[in-house]
């Protein structure tokens, strides 16, 4: 079974991460925070949104052709 990510963007408001959009997350969900500097240019970022949808789906392939194999 694949994890499944989610990215949530937000911003640190006195020292804590809030999220910029309401999303309902599960009670005691692990979660990772990465910071990145966001230094990029409109071109770079689809093309890194891009290869990212293209990783999951790679991944899902993977998945579903695990699933099937006996």
């Amino acid at each position: 079974m694949a994890s499944e990510r989610w990215v949530i963007p937000g911003i640190v408001k006195d020292g804590v991460a809030v999220p910029r959009q309401n999303m309902s997350l599960p009670e005691g969900i692990p979660v990772e925070i990465h910071i990145r500097q966001v230094d990029l240019t409109p071109e770079l970022e689809s093309e890194l949104e891009q290869w990212d949808k293209a990783s999951a789906e790679a991944w899902a392939m993977i998945d579903e052709w695990e699933a099937e194999s006996p």
